[in-house]
C-alpha cells in the first residue's frame, strides 16, 4: 500500500460530520463484545483491590511516565486490580456488558493482552485477558520482553520491566454502528484504558508509561492477530518503582 505524507489529515476531513449530511453506512457486521476461542490454560485471577491509600484528584495530580524498574517481580494481585480497573467488567445491564472504561455507543473494542517475564505465580509468556472471568489465557509460553523492545524500535527500558500491557482494538466492533468515524472512536476509548493504567498504577505506587512507536505488523504477528482486524495501539511496561 502506497503511503501518502497525509493520510492521516485526508482521513480526518473524510470523516468529517457535517450538517445536512449522512455518515456512511456500517459495511462491517458486528462480531461480538468478546474474543471466542478455546483456552486449555487459563490462569483465575485473586479478586482486584477496590481500594487504595491514594484519592483519585491525588492519582491524577501525582502521575507520571516513568520508564525506570525495580528489579523485584510484582504480584499476581497487583496485575489482577490493573487489569480489572483499565477494561474489566463492573456490571451488567441485562446482557449488556458494562465497563469500567467509557466507550463510544459501549461497543467496548479495547482488548487486553500481557507479556509477563516477573510476576509471582505466574508462568512467564504471553497472556490474553479474559473479562467474563476476569482471568488470563496463556496463548505462548516464554520470556518475550526483548523481543518486544526490538518491535518498539529498540526501547531498551521495556527490557528492565518485569510485564507489559498491550492495548489493542477490535475494529469491527465499533465500526459496526459507526463506520469509518469509528477509527477515531477506537482511539478515544483505547485513551481511556491508558488513563486508567496510569492511575491505577500511581495509586499502587507502580511505573509505567504508555509506549506508541513500534513496528504494527510485528506487534500483530506475536500476537498472532490480524492488523486490519485487531488494531494494535499501545504498549505499556509496568513494573515496580526503583
Amino acid at each position: 500500500m502506497e503511503k501518502h505524507e497525509d493520510v492521516a489529515a485526508l482521513y480526518h476531513y473524510a470523516t468529517m460530520i457535517e450538517k445536512d449530511a449522512y455518515m456512511d453506512s456500517p459495511t462491517v457486521s458486528w462480531p461480538g463484545f468478546f474474543k471466542q476461542y478455546y483456552c486449555s490454560n487459563r490462569v483465575e485471577l485473586p479478586e482486584p483491590l477496590r481500594h487504595s491509600g491514594v484519592d483519585t484528584l491525588s492519582a491524577i495530580r501525582l502521575r507520571r511516565s516513568r520508564r525506570s524498574y525495580s528489579p523485584e517481580p510484582l504480584s499476581l494481585l497487583e496485575i489482577s486490580t490493573i487489569l480489572y480497573h483499565a477494561v474489566g467488567i463492573r456490571g451488567w445491564d441485562g446482557d449488556w456488558p458494562l465497563r469500567v472504561y467509557p466507550s463510544a455507543g459501549g461497543l467496548q473494542p479495547v482488548e487486553a493482552y500481557l507479556v509477563a517475564e516477573r510476576i509471582e505465580g505466574l508462568e512467564p509468556g504471553l497472556y490474553h485477558y479474559i473479562p467474563l472471568t476476569h482471568s488470563l489465557c496463556l496463548l505462548r509460553s516464554g520470556s518475550y520482553m526483548d523481543i518486544l523492545s526490538t518491535i518498539a524500535l529498540g526501547q531498551e527500558h521495556i527490557v528492565e520491566a518485569p510485564a507489559a500491557l498491550l492495548i489493542t482494538a477490535v475494529y469491527a466492533r465499533t465500526a459496526s454502528k459507526y463506520a469509518a468515524r469509528s477509527y477515531r472512536y477506537i482511539h478515544l476509548d483505547a485513551g481511556t484504558v491508558v488513563q486508567n493504567v496510569y492511575l491505577v498504577a500511581e495509586a499502587l505506587k507502580l511505573a509505567t508509561v504508555v509506549v506508541g512507536a513500534f513496528y504494527d505488523e510485528e506487534l500483530c504477528r506475536l500476537l498472532s492477530v490480524d492488523c486490519y482486524i485487531e488494531i494494535p495501539i499501545a504498549i505499556m511496561p509496568i513494573g515496580k518503582r526503583l
